[in-house]
């Protein structure tokens, strides 16, 4: 399953989805969101072709599987 698109907020683009990351950081602000088999949080990174913005943002567990 894909994900939404993500548009960059600056520019109104749609960014490029580039890969996915785990954050180990994530148990310090919300340990509820925390993977217990990854240990972090699965994150998307995308940039943007017009400005060169780059934003991440969490994976939802339904696009995981």
């Amino acid at each position: 399953m894909e994900s939404k698109k993500m548009i960059c907020p600056d520019c109104g683009v749609e960014m490029n989805h580039h890969a996915e990351k785990i954050d180990y950081t994530a148990s310090r602000t919300d340990e509820s969101a925390v993977d217990s088999d990854l240990g972090g949080v699965l994150q998307e990174v995308h940039s943007c072709p017009e400005c060169g913005q780059t934003l991440m943002r969490p994976k939802s567990f339904r696009d995981k599987r």
